[in-house]
């Protein structure tokens, strides 16, 4: 059988010019960003990666170990970068930076990103383009550090959690205004309508305005208790 390939977003000679989301989800399906910091091996910047969609740009690192990763890319990242997460006897003389650090190592007053609130819990605040996280204060007595997210919320964390230091790459991202009509349209992204705003025979949610019913999918079976 002949299938047609799409001409969606390519040229004359059939390749591929613009990338659409779902295009894109194809391409990048392998890359993974690793979240959790508490590694022990020595390891250097060997590549970027920019995730367009996603506004991040990922540091490839190659550990002592033969294992690689992506890590989101901080202000201090460089290629061919070495970095480290604790301290070696038998290269006291050679000074590397670490890529992340507790809590109770980072001065006081730190800008910090990619926080996790529990040991081995995995970076879970601060980890958009741009943004970066303050240290405040030292708790010794219940073991938690405060610190102060971008949105200006001080949060308690735990004193022996890991993050990285300095702030994530890309800080002009949150300045870019994208409020045209349409300006995802450029990109392959399509308008979603929701179903309540449709007509019965369109979609199970649409015409009611008053009714009180649990939601359905679009072939009308119910999504109550899944």
């Amino acid at each position: 059988m002949i299938r047609k390939r799409s001409l969606a977003g390519r040229n004359d000679t059939g390749r591929i010019v613009i990338w659409t989301k779902s295009s894109l989800k194809i391409r990048c399906r392998n890359v993974k960003i690793n979240y959790n910091l508490n590694f022990r091996k020595l390891g250097f910047v060997a590549g970027f990666k920019f995730l367009s969609f996603k506004s991040k740009l990922l540091s490839l690192i190659f550990f002592s170990n033969g294992s690689v990763s992506y890590y989101l890319s901080t202000e201090f990242h460089k290629l061919m970068m070495f970095l480290h997460s604790k301290k070696y006897k038998n290269i006291r003389n050679i000074k590397f930076p670490a890529l992340a650090s507790r809590f109770f190592q980072i001065k006081k007053l730190s800008y910090v990103s990619c926080l996790e609130i529990l040991p081995g819990k995995g970076a879970q605040y601060s980890r958009s383009a741009g943004t970066k996280s303050r240290l405040f204060k030292f708790e010794k007595s219940n073991h938690t550090v405060l610190i102060e997210l971008p949105s200006g919320l001080k949060k308690a964390f735990s004193y022996y959690s890991f993050a990285l230091l300095g702030q994530l790459t890309m800080p002009l991202h949150y300045k870019r205004i994208n409020g045209k009509a349409g300006f995802w349209r450029n990109f392959g992204a399509k308008p979603i309508v929701r179903g309540v705003a449709m007509n019965p025979v369109d979609h199970p949610h649409g015409g009611r305005t008053k009714a009180i019913q649990h939601q359905r999918t679009p072939w009308g079976h119910t999504t109550k208790y899944k």
